[in-house]
């Protein structure tokens, strides 16, 4: 006699259908240690190195390992689940590399799932990136310490004053929690928002909104180029990685400040010397004065040991061609930093 549950996947469409049962198949072969770090919230990262040891990133308190080490059968069976579930292949020969998402579902939340095999590494091994559920507020950057007074109050200003922000900081830092960050700020405001991501990260509340998110034949530039089309007041980005940066660029330039994106960098300054690259690769000629036209505000993030802290805002004010630079001011107080 068939159980309630089964009668209910029979009358969904197929490919939900297959899309279930692959996740529980991958719940399966994470087994009871990883799914109960999947759920606590203050865990942010799950990783097994190549020698089997499984670490997590978890917030206040940084890296810690388990004291499990898995076998290493059991992390190539998680890393052919999530192969199988996102409809990619990965071996020991063509393939050794996995990039994917693990959708959201009755057991996840969206994650970020990278996975290496041998010959790269010396045994299998993954990272599992899980999106914060929570939507951080500025006032909570405050309430925490990793934000001051004087630059919650200079990005606020920047908001109003549609401003181009980006949020910028190294691997893990704590660029997209920022940003969506900014935008809770911006949603606030009657204003028509577009996003534009690869993943779904970004948590817009605005009541006039419109969410894209990149295909496989439709990438970044090109969802870009439509949103220019969709009326937008604000254009937001998830992440500026290649060379939809000259499109943004101009787009931000030209009529639809106020936006916000985030740019992987070192520091607030090479944040401007990472557009210039990204920009090289589609254009013949430097853009470095369009640059400093449309980025108005850059605020640096990074994370030191087991704290991400906001540690720069800056004002993008011109590009001096004479000298060959750059030139911009701080926003913040950095005296309150050290407080």
């Amino acid at each position: 006699m068939q159980t309630e549950r089964e009668r209910s996947l029979e009358e969904r469409p197929s490919h939900e259908v297959v899309r279930e049962r692959l996740i529980s198949v991958l719940e399966m072969s994470l087994g009871s240690d990883i799914m109960r770090y999947m759920h606590m919230d203050n865990v942010t990262e799950v990783m097994v190195n190549p020698d089997g040891k499984l670490w997590l990133d978890m917030e206040g308190k940084g890296f810690v390992y388990t004291g499990i080490t898995m076998p290493e059968d059991a992390t190539k069976r998680i890393i052919y689940s999530v192969a199988d579930l996102s409809g990619q292949v990965i071996d020991m020969k063509q393939n050794p590399s996995l990039q994917a998402d693990i959708p959201a579902s009755r057991l996840f939340t969206n994650c970020r799932f990278q996975a290496e095999l041998p010959p790269i590494v010396t045994g299998p091994s993954f990272n599992i990136r899980k999106h914060s559920k929570t939507v951080y507020t500025l006032d909570d950057y405050v309430e925490q310490g990793s934000m001051t007074k004087s630059q919650c109050a200079v990005i606020r200003d920047a908001i109003l004053h549609h401003k181009n922000i980006i949020a910028a900081g190294g691997t893990a830092s704590g660029k997209t929690t920022l940003l969506n960050a900014i935008l809770a700020e911006i949603s606030k405001l009657d204003e028509r928002i577009v996003t534009i991501e690869d993943t779904k990260e970004l948590k817009c509340t605005a009541q006039n909104k419109t969410a894209l998110t990149t295909q496989e034949h439709v990438g970044m530039d090109d969802l870009l180029r439509m949103t220019l089309r969709l009326s937008p007041n604000r254009i937001v980005v998830g992440e500026v990685r290649g060379k939809e940066a000259l499109t943004l660029i101009d787009a931000w330039s030209t009529g639809h400040r106020g936006g916000c994106s985030t740019v992987h960098s070192d520091s607030a300054l090479e944040t401007l010397f990472r557009l210039e690259n990204m920009i090289a690769r589609v254009s013949v000629t430097p853009q470095q004065a369009s640059i400093a036209r449309a980025i108005n505000v850059i605020v640096y993030i990074a994370k030191r040991a087991a704290r991400r802290r906001i540690e720069e805002v800056i004002a993008v004010d011109t590009w001096d061609s004479k000298a060959g630079e750059y030139i911009t001011h701080r926003l913040d107080d950095p005296e309150e930093l050290t407080e």
